[in-house]
C-alpha cells in the first residue's frame, strides 16, 4: 500500500480527485448562494411576476398624513406643506409641515410657534409622549415631546439654533407597537 502512495501516477490521480472535488463543491456553494440572494430579493411568497414596483421587492411605504390632521392653525399662524415636503423610507412616509406667521410684522420665534401648535393639539385631546428619562410633562420643554392622537404622530424638527428659523413639524403615522 505504501508503494502505491509513493507512485507519481497515484499522486496525480489523488490531486485530480481533490481538485475536481473542490471545484464541484465550490460550484454547488455558488449556486446555493445565488438562489438565496434571488429569494431574498423577491421576498417571501412572491414569484417572478408581481415582484414589486420596478424590481424593488419591498412593500409599499405607508402614505404620509396630510397637514390637515393638525386641525386649525393657532391664531396668527398657518401651516404650509407641499407634495415635495414628503420624505419616504422603506416602511413609511412623513410630511414636513412649516408653521409660519400670517402677519409679516409679528415676531414669533420657532419655539413659540411649535408650542402654540402643541398647545392647540393638547386642547384637541392629543396625547403627549415624553422623551426617555422624563417622568412628567413639566420635566421637559413641550417641543421636545411627541404629540399623538393614536393614528398620527407629530414631532418638532426645527433647527431652533439658526437665526430666523421657521418652525417645522414632522407628521407621520403612529404605528402600533409589535406584539
Amino acid at each position: 500500500m505504501m508503494a502505491l502512495l509513493r507512485s507519481r501516477r497515484t499522486m496525480f490521480i489523488l490531486a485530480a480527485v481533490v481538485i475536481v472535488g473542490l471545484v464541484v463543491s465550490g460550484g454547488i456553494g455558488l449556486v446555493q448562494s445565488m438562489s438565496t440572494v434571488a429569494q431574498t430579493e423577491q421576498g417571501p411568497g412572491q414569484g417572478q411576476e408581481g415582484g414589486g414596483q420596478g424590481g424593488e421587492g419591498g412593500p409599499e411605504p405607508l402614505e404620509a398624513p396630510e397637514a390637515g390632521v393638525l386641525g386649525q392653525a393657532p391664531t396668527g399662524l398657518e401651516y404650509s406643506s407641499e407634495e415635495d415636503d414628503v420624505e419616504c423610507v422603506p416602511a413609511e412616509c412623513i410630511r414636513l409641515v412649516s408653521v409660519m406667521t400670517t402677519d409679516e410684522d409679528a415676531d414669533v420665534s420657532s419655539d413659540e410657534a411649535v408650542e402654540a401648535v402643541y398647545d392647540g393639539l393638547l386642547e384637541q385631546n392629543w396625547g403627549q409622549l415624553l422623551p426617555e428619562g422624563a417622568e412628567e410633562p413639566d420635566d421637559v420643554p413641550l417641543s421636545e415631546t411627541i404629540m399623538t392622537d393614536g393614528e398620527v404622530m407629530v414631532a418638532d424638527a426645527t433647527e431652533h439654533e439658526s437665526d430666523g428659523a421657521v418652525a417645522v413639524l414632522m407628521v407621520g403615522n403612529a404605528n402600533p407597537p409589535a406584539d
